[in-house]
């Protein structure tokens, strides 16, 4: 689809969806996040960083991940839960 045509059914599906209080709440919500910088975010780069070196090592077999029931049970030894 060209740039023109699908401008145009943007704007004619736009014109549809503010009409409706639920949905202009919802758009508004879109546009934040197509709007936000990386420095709105809560979560630092350093820890995407971190994350994702965890991931490479898991992925390599140089780690090993647990299960969720040992993931579960641990939790609830250390807080009582």
């Amino acid at each position: 689809m060209e740039s023109v045509e699908l401008r145009n059914k943007l704007i004619e599906q736009f014109n549809h969806v503010i009409q409706d209080d639920s949905k202009l709440a919802i758009l508004d919500g879109i546009f934040d996040s197509i709007t936000s910088t990386a420095a709105d975010t809560l979560v630092s780069e350093a820890h995407y960083k971190r994350v994702e070196e965890r991931r490479e090592r898991w992925l390599s077999g140089e780690t090993q991940g647990l299960s969720w029931t040992e993931v579960k049970r641990q939790l609830e030894a250390k807080y009582g839960f």
